[in-house]
């Protein structure tokens, strides 16, 4: 009989394994691109196995998609940029784990805005002034992107957290029901 420690450990490695490849999918397929500025729904599998499996998930997700990402892209890994994906998914689930508010939706907001305040906004707009030269005032067109992926992001996981069947199979539980 296999231990139900480690059978949880094997659902949870083999999730965020599939929201590695998501994101990567998201973030290099699905993606519109106007040089510095990209829209794409990447960060939604990060943010998700925050939320669902806390803010360490969060950041090797975002981390590992990053690296892996650029590579089959033919980028050399820039370090700040890795760390600013995977810090999306560190301070989103430390948000949704810590801020303060009782309102499920207010602390999803608020970690998903952090994360995003804190990785996008601050560590790749710095990697990008650092490594690529661009100036500040055009990074400043970073924010309301941030801000836009931040709120889809938001919509999108407060969907998929209402569905139970989700929940049951992340959980490993066959009730369906969620554990919060």
């Amino acid at each position: 009989m296999m231990n139900p420690n480690r059978s949880h450990s094997l659902r949870t490695l083999t999730f965020c394994a599939l929201l590695v490849a998501m994101s990567i999918v998201f973030s290099r397929v699905l993606s519109i691109s106007t040089g510095f500025l990209r829209f794409n729904l990447g960060s939604l599998p990060v943010v998700l196995a925050a939320v669902l499996f806390g803010p360490g998930a969060g950041f090797a997700v975002g981390a590992l998609a990053d690296a892996i990402g650029g590579v089959l892209a033919g980028y050399a890994i820039n370090p700040l940029i890795t760390l600013g994906a995977g810090a999306v998914g560190f301070f989103a689930g430390w948000g949704w784990r810590h801020l303060p508010a009782r309102r499920e939706n207010v602390r999803l907001a608020g970690g998903i805005l952090l994360g995003h305040m804190v990785g996008s906004m601050v560590l790749n707009s710095l990697a990008l002034r650092l490594f690529y030269g661009y100036a500040w005032a055009v990074l400043a067109a970073r924010i309301p992107n941030a801000l836009i992926l931040a709120g889809a992001e938001f919509v999108l996981v407060r969907i998929l957290l209402e569905n139970h069947a989700l929940m049951a199979a992340a959980r490993g539980s066959h009730t369906g029901r969620r554990s919060q």
